[in-house]
């Protein structure tokens, strides 16, 4: 386990120095004097003159999920021996839904200004690079172990999903100040699409006949909806039309410079909003929701769209076709399991031959949507819920938060949150932000259990991350600018 921890720890930190994130961030919502809220509301305010990013000391969040098993589901130690595991197929079965979602997101972060003007207006512009990767994998993967014959001649069903997308936004943002009661924000988004892969549909159905006459005959279905797109120009198929694998041209990655305007000016283009609003309904209660990423990118750079609709039917092999005749056309000897192979690749080939259009098409952003109401009970403590309703491929996938949230000395604030999210409910997430001068720091997870099992070795952090359905950890510089009249904090 020791040595698990090292390697872990090793990759927590490479990941965090050569990553950036503003992925979920749910502890942060409520926090006091983080312009960081402004990337979940726009409507927010950081209470400063000028705030900037600084990109010397990059900001960063590392968010991955997985909504199935965990580790404690899929790893029990082997009965009568001593530091000896075994993977629990039982118990990864049992953890599984019909579809579970592995995902991440990570966001490289250029430049974000914010600065405060005279009218009580806020506004704001940036540059980021946004990466997504969505994953949808079905619990018929794990129940193949048991064969794909069903007594009631259902099929197997694999059903997965998956949505990856790169793309650059350059935003302008504003945020007006209505009388200290109502805040209204949005923010604009110029889009630059670097790679996608997107599926509308990824079905594969297993048959097993259980009639007499066609005994353990298999039926396999297809349907298939799958597009993608890169600026690096790729294909599907061979000069000769024949469909041999992805061939990736490589001439841009390994010479760059040789058409540099495709790096910095991808022709994928599209447009994004971010919409948001909070209002004090009184002196202790603060309402507030946002959209955040809506919009959409058309890709036109190498675009393929792969569909195909088709059934196959093995009924087993005619060996004696084979015996005797293993030459092939060449003349060349081919052994039996070779003709086989080659035999069933050919009319696998022919069957579920795919139908590729070269042709620019649509996407949408992942939004999100976030929903909250903010209670104050004493000047420097106030009670936070939120809402986060994630849009993949036509699902919602929701998470809930409740956070506690406390003011101290100037611009120190700390946050302790419980949330419950990728289908798991021990989600115990901290905060923490601090300014010394100009120079405003902060830690935040939604999810104390990597962090603390990488600083802790004890059987209590141990148990922490086997239950753990969530890695996040963010950290972060800002540079604030704040006068008299916008200073933060409680305490002077």
């Amino acid at each position: 386990m020791k040595q698990f921890k090292h390697i872990f720890t090793i990759i927590l930190i490479s990941t965090l120095f050569f990553s950036s994130a503003f992925s979920q961030r749910l502890t942060s919502y409520w926090m006091q004097h983080l312009p960081q809220g402004t990337y979940l509301n726009p409507a927010k305010q950081t209470g400063c003159k000028v705030f900037i990013d600084i990109p010397v000391l990059p900001n960063f969040d590392i968010n991955v999920t997985h909504s199935g098993f965990t580790i404690n589901d899929a790893i029990k130690p082997r009965p009568y021996t001593q530091n000896s595991f075994m993977i629990d197929l039982d118990g990864i079965e049992k953890a599984l839904k019909t579809g579970n979602n592995i995902n991440f997101e990570t966001e490289f972060s250029l430049l974000n200004i914010g600065i405060t003007l005279r009218n009580d207006m806020y506004v704001s512009f940036g540059m980021n690079y946004k990466f997504s990767e969505y994953f949808e994998y079905p619990k018929a993967l794990i129940e193949l172990r048991r064969g794909n014959y069903r007594l009631n001649e259902t099929p197997l069903a694999f059903d997965f999903k998956q949505n990856l997308d790169l793309h650059r936004e350059i935003y302008i943002g504003v945020s007006k100040n209505f009388n200290n009661t109502l805040y209204l924000g949005a923010k604009l988004k110029y889009l630059s699409g670097y790679a996608n892969i997107k599926t509308s549909t990824m079905n594969l159905e297993w048959y097993t006949d259980i009639k007499t006459e066609a005994m353990y005959d298999w039926t396999f279905n297809s349907d298939f909806d799958i597009k993608a797109a890169s600026i690096i120009p790729w294909n599907f198929t061979d000069s000769l039309g024949q469909i041999n694998g992805i061939n990736i041209d490589t001439t841009l990655l390994n010479n760059p410079a040789s058409d540099l305007s495709s790096f910095i000016f991808p022709k994928n283009t599209g447009l994004g909003v971010d919409l948001g609003i909070e209002y004090n309904l009184n002196n202790q209660l603060t309402l507030s929701a946002s959209l955040i990423d809506f919009g959409f990118i058309k890709w036109k750079t190498s675009p393929k769209i792969m569909t195909q609709k088709a059934t196959f039917k093995f009924s087993g092999l005619d060996i004696a076709k084979y015996i005797g005749n293993l030459n092939d056309t060449t003349g060349a000897n081919t052994t039996l399991g070779e003709k086989i192979k080659n035999d069933m690749i050919d009319t696998l080939l022919n069957v579920f031959n795919p139908n590729i259009e070269e042709t620019s098409y649509t996407t949408a952003l992942n939004s999100k949507l976030y929903l909250g109401a903010n209670l104050k009970i004493t000047d420097w403590l106030s009670a936070g819920l939120l809402y986060r309703g994630l849009f993949f491929n036509k699902s919602l996938i929701s998470s809930y938060t409740f956070s506690a949230n406390t003011n101290f000395f100037k611009a120190w604030s700390y946050s302790v949150s419980y949330s419950i999210m990728n289908a798991s409910a021990n989600n115990i997430g901290m905060g923490l932000s601090y300014k010394v001068g100009p120079f405003q720091m902060y830690l935040i997870t939604d999810n104390i259990a990597a962090p603390f099992w990488a600083v802790n070795e004890s059987t209590f952090s141990d148990n922490m991350l086997k239950n753990t359905k969530t890695v996040n950890f963010s950290f972060g510089l800002n540079f604030l600018i704040c006068g008299h009249k916008y200073d933060i904090g409680l305490m002077e």
